[in-house]
């Protein structure tokens, strides 16, 4: 997989790097890169080594992986998004000398990886990889499609060299993509992790990769930042003016390194003032949020105090939003499986459609506080009234007509008058994506 561990970018005319770093910058390349050029402009431009000269007390790394063994994930063979993803994080717990913070550079597909090996992180149960995931304080994206960004054409003009079967994996709304993308959003907000997405806005051989819908990371306040280079070039920086290069300083020496407040990015850069070549340093509104002792990463509740709540959503709310978009540790069973041995199969493709379609709608609105509160609202409704007025039927053996008669009667009709407000009414429709949403991460099930 990957020929050699995470290398170092020592500053000019040093031979080794700062002793007791306070943070540790490490460079995840992508798609048909490498650890060397992906981050290199023309005139041998290349911004980890600036990042090295500017900051006395950061070390910086490059990791990567063999395009060999990335051709091999697109022909199906050999080592996997998530066989790299741990090696990626054994690379980084094998360093002799580790900062206690952590900030990840990525670029495309070396985003997924990374919120891959977070999810390995957090899920093992061997305390030098939970460690790791602790450690990481921010995380930046260049290009990474979160969504998929219909990679099964557009990924396929990038490598012209692959014929892609695995890309079903990175399809847009594809089933585990939804899954890593929830794990994440509550992965940051539990950990107070700083994530700062950049997307392109030109074409790559006359495709769009990566867009603002899709480089959308679903964690709230990380508002995707627009960048004028196309998807290879959007993570080449020309001069220590450009704006990405900016942006990741500013990062650096805003984030703090004990305390973990969190610090949501709202940043403002407009397509205008990129032309123009000027950059407007992006706004951090900072939040402190109790820590959680958990650290399972299916466990999302997170606690704040209400005054300190980011504005417009309180912490009651946070709350139940991480719960509520995190699969449930109770019952894993995928929502097909649920459907089928509840006797539903003839519902499992509209019921799939109707679980992705709200969790994009969650997507498209979770920058906005009034949107996340009602949704979250919505859904916590949904999930009372189906315990309340549903299982009991089901547990009594009722009829599949039953128990659709009080679905309708006592979960969707209700919601929809409850919820509807004029000039933004909801339709029984978006009740029952919800409802589906609910039982794909397993907070509600058809069968007793």
């Amino acid at each position: 997989m990957a020929s050699e561990g995470p290398t170092p970018v020592f500053a000019t005319g040093s031979q080794h790097g700062v002793s007791a770093p306070t943070f540790d910058v490490v460079f995840v390349h992508g798609l048909s890169g490498d650890r060397h050029t992906t981050w290199s402009a023309k005139d041998c431009a290349f911004w980890p080594q600036w990042l090295a000269d500017e900051f006395d007390d950061i070390n910086v790394y490059l990791a990567g992986y063999d395009s060999s063994a990335f051709a091999g994930i697109l022909l199906g063979s050999g080592a996997s998004v998530q066989d790299l993803a741990t090696t990626l994080a054994d690379g980084l717990i094998s360093r002799p000398r580790q900062a206690e913070n952590i900030i990840l550079i990525t670029h495309s597909l070396g985003g997924l990886i990374v919120k891959q090996m977070l999810r390995r992180c957090a899920d093992s149960a061997d305390a030098r990889f939970q460690n790791l995931a602790q450690k990481v304080r921010g995380v930046v994206f260049l290009g990474t499609p979160h969504q998929g960004a219909q990679l099964a054409t557009a990924f396929d003009v990038v490598l012209k060299p692959f014929k892609s079967k695995a890309s079903q994996q990175l399809a847009y709304s594809a089933a585990d993509l939804l899954d890593l993308s929830n794990f994440f959003s509550n992965f940051a907000v539990r950990e107070k992790v700083t994530v700062r997405p950049f997307y392109e806005t030109e074409k790559t051989y006359g495709v769009h990769i990566v867009d603002r819908v899709t480089a959308n990371p679903n964690v709230y306040g990380a508002e995707p930042i627009a960048v004028q280079a196309n998807h290879i070039d959007i993570c080449k920086p020309e001069s220590a003016q450009s704006p990405v290069y900016l942006s990741v300083c500013e990062l650096l020496r805003s984030l703090p390194t004990s305390g973990r407040s969190l610090i949501v990015a709202a940043p403002a850069t407009s397509m205008a003032s990129i032309a123009a070549g000027k950059h407007l340093l992006p706004v951090a509104v900072t939040t402190t949020i109790q820590s959680v002792p958990a650290v399972n990463a299916e466990s999302a509740l997170v606690s704040a105090t209400d005054a300190m709540a980011p504005q417009g959503v309180t912490s009651d709310i946070l709350e139940d939003f991480a719960y509520f978009t995190t699969v449930a540790a109770d019952d894993r069973r995928p929502l097909d499986q649920k459907l089928r041995e509840a006797g539903r199969t003839y519902q499992i493709k509209d019921a799939t459609r109707r679980k992705e379609r709200f969790a994009m709608a969650l997507r498209r609105h979770i920058a906005q506080p009034s949107a996340v509160t009602r949704y979250t609202q919505l859904l916590g409704d949904v999930e009372s009234r189906f315990a309340r007025h549903v299982r009991r039927p089901i547990s009594e053996g009722a009829t599949l007509a039953q128990v659709d008669q009080a679905i309708q009667s006592d979960v969707l009709d209700p919601c929809v008058q409850q919820f509807s407000i004029p000039g933004s009414e909801i339709t029984s429709a978006l009740v029952d994506n919800a409802l589906y949403y609910l039982a794909g991460n397993c907070h509600v099930s058809w069968d007793a």
